[in-house]
């Protein structure tokens, strides 16, 4: 790296970022597509604020930028009048050619301004994404958010948070992806190397919760997001007290807090021990589930932008199913799939002439599939047995025929055709039987 780029990387300051932001402003939202889940994780917090239907409601969205959350935030509390705010020119210029609902406006404003630009309270909500880790004094800058809130109003602040194992997870995912996207799409890279430095020092969840608790909020949550953004993206949901002597039983509840933790008493928790002075406690972070002030999170919230493949989609994405996977018959009351054996244990009785792991048919008469009576008897196979014997469906046999032909199904990996045990190390070789073994080829040497 150049000296040219450190010095251009350390002339940005909290107090002038917002500068940064716009000398990248043409290319941000290019930057963002690469982000996994970056819309999908916008749209779960605005939908954790818990506002359901939002006609008749005023909604604040501090930070804009060029209109990725404003948009999660209609999507989610729709009907909803929205002031977007945001402190670069050049973000607001994006994000004004964009098609908006007349319900949408932007102003050019600081967090600090907002009153002589005309913006005042009270909200009924208030989204803040990416914005606090911005700020000069996060902890002043949650108290000027406090006083725009109506009493009982949610704020939801979007934003990364590192602290503990998931601060290497951070420092790797910035070096291998997000630095390389933010100098070829976006062209900020100097912003992109600030930003990473600053939410590496800015502390864990722990002391975002804090500071929202000593500004003033009451009832603060935080939960983390699914995907690869996992424990590194969270939403902190905080609300304004209905009543001003909520505050004064706060603050009693957090020395009640700190007294305990100065007696030494600590949850169980699988978390590392905190370091040598480092006195934050630690919280309960909810997972992705978690719909934070919402009883759900609604399923248009959590449809995927295309880039993320979050934990749950890599299990629920199946092999394509084989050609003859439409033969198989429905399960019926007895297979049961939470007795039903698993493919291992099938695997292995057959390799080793264990006894059959699957449970007995419930009428004597019928035969289980691949058991030894399907096999003595041709025509009493199945469909099951059609199933584990592929192939087309020859005269006589009373398998089921698939409709057209195609290509030859996969068997189960692991799984053998019914036959025989192989025999083990040093076991006695098996009893010859009365057939004799083919003749082979003429002139082929018999040994």
């Amino acid at each position: 790296m150049s000296g040219e780029a450190w010095q251009e990387s350390d002339q940005i300051r909290p107090a002038t970022v917002h500068r940064a932001y716009g000398r990248g402003a043409a290319g941000f939202d290019a930057f963002v597509a690469t982000l996994p889940g970056y819309r999908t994780h916008l749209r779960v917090s605005a939908s954790r604020m818990g506002l359901g239907d939002g006609h008749g409601l005023r909604l604040l969205d501090v930070g804009c930028g060029t209109g990725v959350s404003t948009e999660a935030l209609l999507t989610s509390v729709g009907g909803a009048e929205v002031v977007a705010v945001d402190a670069s020119a050049e973000m607001l210029a994006v994000a004004r050619k964009k098609n908006w609902s007349p319900r949408v406006t932007f102003v050019h404003s600081r967090l600090e301004t907002l009153a002589e630009a005309g913006i005042e309270g009270p909200f009924d909500g208030i989204l803040a994404s990416f914005l606090v880790s911005n700020l000069p004094d996060a902890e002043h800058g949650l108290r000027r958010l406090l006083s725009l809130l109506a009493p009982g109003a949610p704020l939801a602040v979007h934003d990364y948070a590192v602290g503990g194992r998931s601060r290497m997870r951070w420092t790797t995912a910035n070096w291998t992806w997000m630095l390389p996207m933010a100098s070829l799409r976006w062209g900020a890279a100097d912003l992109a190397r600030y930003r990473a430095r600053r939410i590496a020092t800015a502390g864990g969840p722990e002391q975002m919760v804090h500071r929202m608790e000593r500004a003033g909020f009451d009832d603060v949550r935080v939960q983390t997001v699914g995907g690869v953004q996992q424990h590194l993206v969270h939403t902190f949901l905080g609300r304004r007290p209905d009543e001003p002597d909520v505050v004064g039983e706060r603050q009693e509840r957090r020395a009640r807090r700190s007294a305990i933790a100065a007696a030494g008493w600590r949850p169980l928790r699988d978390e590392p021990a905190p370091a040598p002075g480092d006195t934050t406690e630690p919280v309960d972070e909810g997972g992705p589930e978690d719909p934070g002030y919402a009883e759900t999170l609604p399923e248009q919230v959590l449809e995927d932008d295309g880039v993320e493949v979050g934990e749950g989609d890599a299990d629920g994405a199946a092999d394509p199913a084989p050609s003859g996977a439409a033969d198989d018959p429905a399960p019926t009351e007895d297979d049961d799939p939470d007795t039903r054996p698993r493919g291992h244990a099938v695997a292995r009785a057959l390799r080793y002439g264990l006894p059959d792991p699957r449970p007995e048919p419930s009428d004597p008469g019928a035969a289980e599939p691949g058991s030894g009576a399907a096999e003595s008897d041709p025509g009493a196979a199945g469909p099951d047995r059609g199933a584990a014997e592929p192939g087309p469906a020859g005269p006589g046999t009373t398998g089921p025929r698939r409709p057209t032909p195609g290509p030859r199904p996969r068997r189960p990996v692991g799984l053998r055709r019914p036959g025989p045990p192989r025999p083990r190390p040093g076991d006695a070789p098996p009893p010859a039987g009365d057939d004799e073994p083919p003749t082979p080829p003429t002139g082929t040497r018999r040994v």
